[in-house]
């Protein structure tokens, strides 16, 4: 009883969040053809853009060579498309579609919080133009977020015996493969309490595989991977038990991982997630916490797996090592 009445509660005041922004403003579209200073590559404005969705749970999906569709769904209902037309000089973002968002094609209106979540993506991708050293000549240039206090151990360096392929790879129509446990990188300073009371190195996996299977993407779990199958290796090179259900939960988890086929490797990611708990956070165990964190990687390791790119940082890259 207790649950369902913390269920509801939590859907009411989701709801009442989102009704708070209701009221229908403009639709902003966003016009930065000629944002950079200096022309860059047509590959690293592409990676901006896709490593700039991740930052806020977009998936995107290229459409042809300058043109990519960006699409989110913000908590299970309302979901938002938009195109993004891309050169070398810059990019552009217009709406395409949208579901329960109160949108009004006469008026060119819609829930107010669509603005909201554009103007967020515009600030991660400019912020990634200029990690990658691109100069953008708006005063809109992104900052990064400040960072949160990132847990005192350190994450084992995930250890790699790969040649890099230079062939870029979709994953779209084909099965890509994952180990039923995803290992404890060896020399990673993991407590063995979690090793033995938790199971998020089986968690990691199956919600990596739910939330893949949601975004279109075959992943099937297998132990006995070929040499010529696409494997997705993931490892957890790091969690963090700290705080009690008295004191106040902590809990971080890091990760690291590829998609390779046999000595080959296309692509590779490094992620974090960071809880306290949520919703009544202190009734709940240290492991039901981290499994929490390990849902949430699933979500983002699914993300990347729908327009993975190499190098790429998921979930709280503050965290990241």
């Amino acid at each position: 009883m207790r649950r369902k009445f913390l269920h509801a509660i939590s859907v009411l005041f989701a709801a009442a969040l989102f009704m708070a922004g209701c009221g229908g403003a403009l639709i902003q579209n966003v016009d930065n053809s000629n944002y950079l200073a200096k022309k860059t590559s047509m590959a690293k404005m592409e990676r901006a853009i896709k490593q700039g969705g991740l930052n806020r749970g977009w998936k995107s999906k290229k459409v042809k060579e300058g043109h990519m569709v960006l699409e989110i769904l913000v908590r299970g209902r309302h979901f938002v498309a938009v195109d993004v037309f891309y050169s070398g000089t810059g990019y552009k973002i217009q709406y395409k579609n949208s579901r329960e968002m109160d949108y009004n094609a006469q008026k060119g209106t819609i829930h107010g919080n669509y603005n909201k979540w554009v103007r967020n993506l515009e600030h991660d991708i400019n912020y990634e133009l200029s990690k990658a050293g691109m100069r953008g000549y708006s005063s809109a240039a992104a900052t990064a977020p400040a960072p949160a206090a990132a847990p005192a151990s350190k994450p084992a360096a995930a250890t790699k015996s790969y040649e890099k392929s230079g062939d870029t790879l979709s994953l779209s129509g084909k099965t890509v493969y994952i180990r039923s446990l995803a290992p404890y990188a060896a020399g990673a300073p993991i407590a063995e309490n979690i090793k033995s009371e938790c199971v998020i190195d089986k968690q990691l996996v199956d919600f990596i595989v739910e939330y893949a299977q949601q975004n279109g993407i075959n992943v099937v779990v297998k132990n006995d991977i070929a040499a010529d199958e696409l494997e997705l290796k993931v490892a957890i090179v790091d969690a963090v038990s700290a705080g009690t259900a008295f004191t106040g939960h902590r809990k971080y988890t890091a990760i690291a991982g590829s998609i390779v086929r046999g000595k080959k490797e296309y692509y590779s990611f490094k992620g974090a997630r960071l809880s306290g708990g949520g919703f009544w956070g202190a009734y709940k165990s240290s492991c039901s916490v981290l499994g929490r964190t390990v849902k949430a990687l699933g979500q983002d390791v699914a993300l990347w797996l729908a327009s993975p790119i190499d190098d790429a940082r998921l979930g709280d890259q503050h965290l990241i090592r």
